[in-house]
């Protein structure tokens, strides 16, 4: 067995016999991670992204956005710096930021790779449908984390992971290639004692926000 990335629980191996995929879960914290033998490679990892229709010719795709920045964002009454982390090829969000004249970068490893983004502090950082993606989340959580300003908010977007492993195994969202990390709310919760964040909302579904404590 080996050792949650996470917590350091032990986890114990789920596998997918259909398309021979393992995964390490962890009982602790309820981390699920792909194991890396089954990981993509960086271009065929971007060419799957090229592939998305991420853009404004999407109106669901679009609505998408709209509904987190009414719901979830504009409540946050933020009137410092915006960051979008993992913005990818068609940055939606960020223009509907600056549409409602919010002070916005933003920074996709590998459709906008301007470094300039790491010269500021932010009182929100955006990450959507961006977590399920890293390969080493502790890492990039205490770099989003070192990046807020005293009090800011991470605002998060990607599927909690609330079903029994047997379900998980025939979860959509665990079908996605590109996919590797997946979260319960109790792996939040343990990730943000690491680099003082707290939950302070979520819908228990696919937003958790955090505020940097």
């Amino acid at each position: 067995m080996s050792k949650c990335i996470i917590c350091n629980s032990e986890t114990n191996s789920l596998i997918d016999s259909q398309i021979r995929v393992t995964h390490s879960h962890c009982d602790n914290c309820g981390f699920i991670y792909k194991d890396k033998e089954f990981h993509l490679s960086l271009d065929i990892e971007y060419e799957n992204y090229k592939m998305h229709n991420n853009s404004f010719e999407s109106e669901g795709y679009v609505q998408i956005f709209v509904n987190l920045l009414n719901d979830y964002i504009k409540p946050l009454n933020i009137n410092g710096k915006i960051l979008e982390f993992g913005s990818g090829p068609g940055p939606v969000l960020k223009e509907l930021l600056l549409r409602e004249g919010y002070d916005v970068f933003d920074f996709d490893p590998f459709f906008n790779k301007n470094m300039d983004y790491l010269k500021h502090k932010y009182q929100l950082i955006t990450s959507t449908e961006v977590v399920e993606h890293f390969v080493e989340p502790l890492k990039e959580f205490e770099h989003l984390s070192g990046l807020l300003a005293k009090d800011g908010y991470l605002l998060l977007m990607t599927r909690l992971r609330t079903m029994d492993t047997n379900e998980f195994l025939n979860w959509w969202y665990r079908r996605d290639l590109t996919h590797i990390s997946f979260y319960t709310l109790k792996t939040f919760e343990e990730i943000g004692k690491k680099y003082g964040l707290k939950i302070v909302k979520t819908n228990n579904v696919n937003i958790i926000i955090f505020q940097k404590i």
